[in-house]
């Protein structure tokens, strides 16, 4: 019988789906890196997908005469470990359950929040036992999830990544508490309005406005939140006031208002590129303000902070232009060149990539450091700012399509100011 958790709600689009969670780990993976494919999926398995039919059979052989393992209803989230051609000489796709047609299923990029199952589970930095551990989750705590990823430096596993780091599967199911719907992805819209602010001492990030929601993770004093709304909520501090906030690990969660410091707003920077760029709109990095700014008609249409390179791994000024989008694209250090640390980031949101050696700007879900240097080299946005960028520039990514490639029509330009 397949093991998975049924009638479960996806948090940026409140449907019902079921998540298969297998706990059969007994598999060694790798990635292997594709550049010539352009999905998520490009740098091999795993990766999440979805039932795409009303129910799809699980067999234990890639061979619809083999024996029937159990069925999945639409909308049942699958940790694919390969693709294959079965017996029937169509595709299948292997799950650890067994194998599904691949007709039947489509690759999936939202994230979703999840629960914890057992007594205590520790939340790693990178997908492998012997890397930091970050906090201890316990049963019933939230996380949300961004998807799977294989164990590196050795480590056979397969891992949940999570925005507080990752967690071996098996520990974790769709979350089905009360609290679990509140804490929403905000929607893009909503990136232009929001105001800048940084936290003032240790605070724990909950998924409401009363003292009594969940709580999913904590901001030290000098993070930075990007405040999207005032809320009205249970009263601490002497204020009933608290903020919905954007950000890395807990976009669409709430502090408390007296948390919160506001900063100076961002300062546009309109600078143009070469004149060889024939484009009416264009980005602006600027490196020693950690800002980006978006440029239309030679006006600032957005503004906000970002994060950039890391001592050794700067991000490299210059002018370039876009030349690819994903929704979600999986980041490895195995695909770049000297990192200083091994990581495996899937389903990384709306990355848009400007220079050849994985130089991209996208949103993050791993921390909250805007305004300083946190990254590899890429540009680090919020989630939702990144989300609300993503759809003011070109290439445009086609409705039902997960990626766009620049073509004869030109691409955005990027211009990274020292």
């Amino acid at each position: 019988m397949v093991t998975y958790l049924a009638n479960v709600r996806v948090e940026s689009r409140a449907v019902r789906r079921g998540v298969v969670v297998s706990l059969l780990l007994a598999v060694a993976l790798w990635l292997v890196a594709h550049p010539g494919s352009a999905e998520a999926s490009r740098f091999g398995p795993p990766w999440e997908s979805e039932v795409s039919v009303d129910q799809a059979v699980v067999y234990s052989q890639a061979d619809p005469s083999s024996q029937p393992v159990g069925p999945l209803t639409r909308g049942s989230i699958l940790v694919v470990l390969g693709e294959l051609k079965g017996a029937d000489g169509g595709g299948w796709t292997k799950i650890p359950d067994g194998y599904v047609h691949s007709s039947d299923l489509g690759e999936i990029f939202t994230p979703w929040t999840a629960e914890v199952t057992v007594p205590s589970v520790s939340v790693y930095a990178y997908p492998f036992a012997t890397s930091a551990i970050r906090r201890t989750a316990r049963e019933g705590d939230l996380l949300r999830v961004t998807g799977v990823s294989a164990g590196l430096e050795g480590d056979t596993g397969l891992w949940w990544a999570t925005s507080e780091g990752f967690v071996p599967l098996g520990t974790l199911r769709w979350a089905t508490n009360d609290w679990a719907g509140w804490w929403q992805l905000p929607d893009p819209s909503e990136a232009p309005e929001g105001w800048w602010g940084t936290v003032v001492s240790q605070t724990n990030v909950r998924v409401a406005a009363s003292t009594n929601a969940a709580i999913v993770g904590s901001l030290g004093a000098g993070e930075r939140v990007k405040v999207l709304a005032e809320e009205q909520g249970d009263v601490a501090n002497g204020s009933p006031v608290w903020y919905r906030i954007d950000g890395g690990r807990f976009a669409g969660a709430r502090i408390h208002s007296s948390l919160v410091r506001r900063l100076p707003e961002p300062k546009p920077n309109t600078t143009p590129p070469p004149s060889r760029y024939q484009s009416a709109s264009w980005i602006v990095v600027d490196r020693a303000a950690s800002t980006l700014t978006f440029v239309q008609d030679g006006e600032p249409k957005f503004v906000t902070y970002v994060s950039l390179g890391l001592a050794g791994v700067a991000t490299p000024n210059g002018t370039y232009s876009i030349f690819g989008k994903f929704i979600g694209d999986r980041m490895s250090s195995r695909t770049v060149k000297d990192p200083t640390h091994p990581y495996d980031l899937p389903n990384v949101p709306f990355t848009q990539y400007y220079l050849d050696g994985g130089f991209g700007i996208h949103g993050t879900y791993w921390h909250d450091g805007f305004g300083t240097p946190e990254s590899q080299g890429c540009i680090n946005l919020t989630w939702t700012d990144a989300a609300y960028l993503f759809g003011l520039t070109t290439p445009a990514v086609p409705d039902g399509a997960s990626y766009a490639w620049a073509g004869s029509e030109g691409a955005t330009p990027v211009v990274i100011l020292n």
